[in-house]
C-alpha cells in the first residue's frame, strides 16, 4: 500500500511547478550542519568498530562514508552560494542530492551488515545499529518533502540491518529484525504524513503570496485610480475624522503643502485651508460656515461653495452603514459658466448682446396682455438695413459683424429705458416701443432711427453707408397677437423697401390686400408654369449701318385665363421672391434656343437672366442642356444681365460668367447707366455687348447731356472692343443721332415691337425698311 502511494507521489512530483520543486529541493540542502554531523558521526562509529575488530573492510567503508558525506556537505554549500542559478537547474540538484543520499545510506547499511555478520560483540553491534536507526529517523524529518528519496534511504540503511538480525540463530536478534521492518514502515508512513503537511503549507503559502500580490496590485490600481480622479474624494469615519483622501482633494482645497494626516477633523482641514489663504478675507466666515455645517449634515445631495471667489466647488456626501461617509469635491466653475452662457444665449444675441427672439416673445406677450387690460399702446418697429449684403460681399463678414454691433449701439442710444431692442438675425432688428397712444411718437422714433442709420459708419478704416427701411405695426390698432403684429410690420417693411428704402411705413390694410394679391399671384404663377401658359415674344436688335437684324431679344409674356395679360414687371419680382424664376428661366432658355435654331445662322437670340438664376449652381448645366437639345450653336446665344446682379456677389458672379464665356456664349450688360454704373464692371466682367438704357434715348431731344453720355459710352465701348446698343429708339431722328454718336446696334419700336415667334421669323430675311430709307 505504501509502495503504491509512493509511486503515485513520484508521478505527481513530475508535474510539480518549478518554483514548488525548488522550494522542496531547498529543504533537502538545509540545514548543512546536520549533513556534516551525520557524516562525521557515522564515520567515527565505523572507524571505532573497525579499530576494535581490526577489520580492514569496515575501515574502508567508514572512510567511504566520510568521503561521501564530505561531498554532500560541499555540494550543499555550493548550492546555497548559487541558489538563483540552482533554481533554474532544480532537477539537476535534486538528482545530485538523491544520488548522494542513496550512496551515503547504502554505505551506512553496508557498515551495519559487516558489523552484524563479522562480530558477536553486542556493544559494537548496538553502536552501529543505534547510529543507523537514528540516521534513518532523521531522514523522515529532513527528506519528507521528497518521500521517494527518503524511502530509498530507509531501505538502503535499514534493510541490511533487518536481514543481518533475521539470519541470527537466536530469537532475540530475529525479534529485533522484525521490529526493524516495522520501523521502516513507520518511518515511511511518518514521512508521507509530513510530506502532506509540507505540501499543504506550500500551497497555503503560495495562495497567500498570490493573494498578497493581487491585493498589492489591486491596492496599487486603487491608489492610481483614486489619485487620478477628476474629483476630489475623502472618506470620514463616524466621528467625521479623515480616513482616506486623494491628490485631487488636496489640490482643490489647496492643501498640497499642509500636513494632512489620518484622524484629522473637518474643522482642522478647514483651518489648514484657511492658512493656505484659500478664501477671500471678506467671505471667510461664510465659507467656513457653509463648508463645516454642510459637511456635518447627516446626508445631502449637494451644496456649492466658492472658496476663493473665482472657483466654485460642488460638494456631495453619502453616508455609509457604519456611520462614516464619503465626500466628493468637484470643481464646477467651468460647468456653471457654461450653463450661465447657455442660459444667456437662450435669451440674448451673442454678437450684439441685444435680446433675441425668445426674450422678445416673453416680453411682448406680457406687454400685449397689458394692452388688453389697461389700454396701453405699443409699436413694433421692424428694421432692415439697406445694402448690408453688399457690405458683407465686398468687405467681408467680420466687417459686417462690426457694422451690426455699431448699429446695435446707435439703436440703444435712441430708445427709452422701457423700450426693448431685439436682433432677430442677420441685419434685421426689432424695437418694441411702449406707451405710444398715437402714431406721432412712433413716427418720431422711426425718423430718428432712419436718420441715425443713414449717417456714415467708420469701421476698420472703411466708410460704410447703409441706411435702413422700417416697417411699423401698432397694438392694439393693428392687433393684439405677436405673430400678427410681426407679420403686419413685415408687410410695412416690404412697402418701405419697395419705395427705394431709407424710410419708414406704417401698416395699412391695403398692404395686407397687396400681400394677399401677391400670394394669389404666386399660386397662379405656379399653376401657369405647370400648365405651360407662358409665351416668348421677340424684339429685334438691328445693325444701324446695314439695317439687318443681328439679334432677337426673348421677352416673357403671360396671358392669364382670368386676369388677362400680366406684365413682366408684375410677375417677375414675385417669381424672384419665391424662387420660381429658376424653373421659369429654364423654360424660357430652352424655348428661345429651340425657336432660334430655325432662324438664319447669322441671327442670334438674347435671353434675360435674373440674379436669382445666377445663384443657382446648375445654371451652366441648364445652358449646356438647352444648346444640346436645340442644336443651337453657343455663339448664337446671348445672355443679358443687369447691374443689380453685379452688386450682389462679385466673386461667384464672375466665376459663373467665365464658365459661360468659356462655352462660347456672349454676355450683355442691360440697362447700362440706370444703376450703380461702374467702369470697373466693363473691365472686370467678360461682357461683349453694352445696352444703353432707353431713358437716355428719350431725353435726346431735350439737351446735350444725354447725347454726350451716349457718345461717351459708345466711345468707351469702341475702345474696349464691345458692341454698344441703344435701347428705346422710336423715331428716325433718334436712330440717326445714336448712329452718329457711334452706337452699333439699335432696339425699339421703330424696328419692331415684341412679336410671337411665328411673326419674327418672317422679318429676319430682309432689312428693316426704315433704316434702308436713310442709309
Amino acid at each position: 500500500m505504501l509502495f503504491k502511494q509512493l509511486m503515485q507521489i513520484r508521478r505527481a512530483d513530475a508535474e510539480l511547478p518549478n518554483e514548488v520543486r525548488a522550494a522542496l529541493v531547498e529543504s533537502l540542502f538545509a540545514p548543512i550542519a546536520s549533513l556534516a554531523i551525520g557524516a562525521i558521526n557515522c564515520s567515527i562509529i565505523g572507524m571505532l568498530v573497525a579499530w576494535n575488530l581490526n577489520n580492514q573492510q569496515i575501515m574502508l567503508t567508514s572512510a567511504a562514508i566520510l568521503a561521501v558525506g564530505a561531498l554532500r556537505v560541499v555540494s550543499a554549500l555550493y548550492y546555497r552560494r548559487s541558489k538563483k542559478l540552482a533554481v533554474r537547474h532544480v532537477r539537476f540538484w535534486e538528482a545530485a542530492y538523491e544520488y548522494g543520499a542513496w550512496g551515503f545510506s547504502a554505505l551506512l547499511g553496508l557498515l551495519c551488515w559487516l558489523t552484524l555478520t563479522q562480530t558477536d560483540n553486542s556493544a559494537l553491534q548496538m553502536a552501529v545499529v543505534t547510529t543507523a536507526t537514528g540516521y534513518a529517523a532523521a531522514i523522515a524529518g529532513r527528506n519528507a518533502g521528497r518521500p521517494f528519496i527518503a524511502g530509498g534511504q530507509f531501505t538502503l540503511v535499514m534493510l541490511p540491518i533487518v536481514v543481518g538480525l533475521l539470519i541470527y540463530p537466536d530469537w532475540t536478534h530475529k525479534v529485533l529484525g522484525f521490529v526493524g521492518l516495522l520501523f521502516i514502515y513507520g518511518m515511511m508512513d511518518i514521512t508521507l504524513g509530513i510530506r502532506d503537511v509540507i505540501f499543504q503549507a506550500l500551497i497555503m503559502t503560495r495562495k497567500e503570496a498570490a493573494l498578497a500580490a493581487r491585493f498589492e496590485e489591486q491596492a496599487n490600481r486603487f491608489d492610481a485610480a483614486l489619485n487620478n480622479m477628476s474629483h476630489g474624494l475623502c472618506m470620514l469615519d463616524a466621528r467625521d475624522r479623515l480616513q482616506v483622501w486623494n491628490e485631487r482633494f488636496l489640490e482643490l482645497l489647496h492643501l498640497q503643502n499642509a500636513s494632512v494626516r489620518v484622524g484629522m477633523r473637518i474643522s482642522q482641514i478647514v483651518r489648514h485651508s484657511l492658512r493656505a489663504r484659500n478664501h477671500n478675507s471678506d467671505s471667510v466666515k461664510l465659507v467656513v460656515h457653509d463648508l463645516v455645517n454642510g459637511l456635518r449634515q447627516d446626508n445631502f445631495d449637494q451644496f456649492q461653495v466658492s472658496l476663493d471667489g473665482s472657483r466654485t466647488l460642488a460638494i456631495s456626501r453619502r453616508m455609509m452603514p457604519d456611520g462614516g461617509s464619503v465626500v466628493i469635491f468637484e470643481d464646477v466653475t467651468e460647468r456653471n459658466n457654461a450653463q450661465e452662457k447657455i442660459a444667456r444665449l437662450a435669451r440674448f444675441d451673442e454678437l450684439t448682446g441685444l435680446a433675441n427672439r425668445t426674450q422678445f416673445r416673453e416680453r411682448i406677450g406680457d406687454m400685449l396682455a397689458a394692452v388688453k387690460d389697461r389700454a396701453n399702446h405699443l409699436a413694433i418697429h421692424l428694421i432692415d438695413l439697406d445694402r448690408f449684403k453688399t457690405v458683407n460681399d465686398t468687405l467681408g463678414h467680420p466687417i459686417g459683424d462690426l457694422l451690426l454691433k455699431e448699429v446695435a449701439a446707435r439703436l440703444t442710444a435712441l430708445v427709452r429705458p422701457g423700450d426693448m431692442i431685439t436682433r432677430f438675425g442677420g441685419d434685421e432688428f426689432v424695437i418694441l416701443q411702449t406707451n405710444t397712444p398715437r402714431q406721432r411718437a412712433a413716427h418720431a422714433l422711426a425718423s430718428r432711427i432712419a436718420k441715425a442709420l443713414k449717417e456714415p459708419f467708420h469701421i476698420a478704416g472703411h466708410r460704410i453707408d447703409v441706411g435702413a427701411s422700417i416697417g411699423i405695426a401698432m397694438a392694439p390698432h393693428d392687433g393684439v397677437d405677436a405673430d400678427e403684429l410681426i407679420k403686419k410690420a413685415d408687410m410695412a417693411l416690404y412697402a418701405a423697401k419697395s419705395n427705394g428704402g431709407g424710410n419708414h411705413r406704417f401698416f395699412a390694410i391695403e398692404m395686407e390686400d397687396a400681400a394677399q394679391e401677391r400670394r394669389s399671384l404666386e399660386l397662379d404663377l405656379r399653376e401657369a408654369i405647370a400648365l405651360d401658359q407662358f409665351q416668348l415674344h421677340y424684339q429685334p436688335l438691328v445693325d444701324l449701318h446695314t439695317g439687318r437684324v443681328t439679334t432677337c431679344e426673348a421677352l416673357l409674356r403671360w396671358t392669364h385665363p382670368v386676369r388677362g395679360n400680366i406684365p413682366p414687371a408684375v410677375f417677375i419680382p414675385v417669381a424672384e421672391e419665391t424662387g420660381l424664376i429658376i424653373a421659369l428661366g429654364e423654360w424660357a432658355l430652352n424655348r428661345a434656343c429651340a425657336d432660334a435654331s430655325s432662324w438664319p445662322r447669322e441671327v442670334r437670340v438674347a435671353v434675360n437672366l435674373s440674379p436669382v438664376q445666377f445663384r443657382d449652381e446648375g445654371l451652366g448645366l441648364q445652358v449646356v442642356a438647352a444648346l444640346a437639345k436645340s442644336g443651337l450653336s453657343a455663339q448664337r446665344l446671348e445672355l443679358e444681365v443687369t447691374e443689380r446682379l453685379l452688386l450682389e456677389d462679385n466673386d461667384n458672379t464672375l466665376d459663373t460668367m467665365h464658365q459661360l464665356h468659356a462655352l462660347g456664349v456672349s454676355l450683355s450688360l442691360d440697362d447700362f447707366g440706370t444703376g450703380y454704373s461702374s467702369l470697373n464692371y466693363l473691365r472686370k466682367f467678360p461682357f461683349q455687348k453694352i445696352k444703353i438704357d432707353r431713358s437716355f434715348i428719350t431725353d435726346l431731344g431735350d439737351g446735350r447731356d444725354a447725347r454726350a453720355i451716349i457718345g461717351a459710352v459708345a466711345s468707351l465701348g469702341a475702345g474696349l472692343d464691345k458692341t454698344v446698343v441703344a435701347e428705346g429708339i422710336e423715331t428716325e431722328e433718334q436712330m440717326n443721332l445714336v448712329r452718329s454718336q457711334g452706337c452699333h446696334e439699335g432696339q425699339g419700336y421703330l424696328f419692331g415691337k415684341p412679336m410671337p415667334a411665328d411673326d419674327i421669323r418672317s422679318r429676319l430675311d430682309k432689312p428693316i425698311i426704315a433704316i434702308r430709307r436713310v442709309a
